[in-house]
């Protein structure tokens, strides 16, 4: 059944119709401010380790640390977390971080996380990553 102009009219109206009800209709989300970032790896702990410092470069604060993969597969896709905290511990501002490179079993790699204040602490930890395990048809990831 070929489409008429009138069905096309009826269709272009009816989607301005939906549109608008869903651009009017309250908003039940939280602003992201109020929602902090946590990480996406439950018990990355157990797979990695990390240490870090608060370094100046340029005259900008940079979380310059190590990560160590524990584990017996490769990591891709590294992403951290770092959380800006205050002198009581509250979350200031959060940055996440690509590290950019694939972590395999057993080894160290360094990375810099430019963050935007030199709070009194931060804290780092393993926000999302991807296992890669090899096999006869290449790279699958997990």
């Amino acid at each position: 059944m070929p489409f008429t102009l009138e069905a096309m009219g009826r269709t272009r109206v009816l989607l301005v119709a939906i549109l608008l009800a869903v651009s009017l209709a309250p908003s039940t989300s939280v602003p992201a401010a109020d929602r902090p970032l946590t990480t996406l790896m439950v018990g990355w702990e157990r797979y990695f380790t990390l240490s870090w410092t608060v370094e100046e470069r340029k005259g900008k604060p940079v979380v310059i640390g190590k990560i160590y993969n524990n584990w017996g597969f490769a990591a891709a896709n590294m992403r951290l977390l770092v959380d800006e905290l205050d002198a009581n511990g509250q979350i200031v501002d959060q940055k996440v971080g690509w590290l950019g490179f694939t972590l395999t079993p057993g080894t160290t790699a360094p990375f810099e996380v430019p963050v935007a204040h030199a709070t009194p602490n931060h804290r780092v930890s393993v926000f999302a990553f991807d296992w890669v395990q090899a096999g006869d048809r290449g790279l699958h990831r997990f």
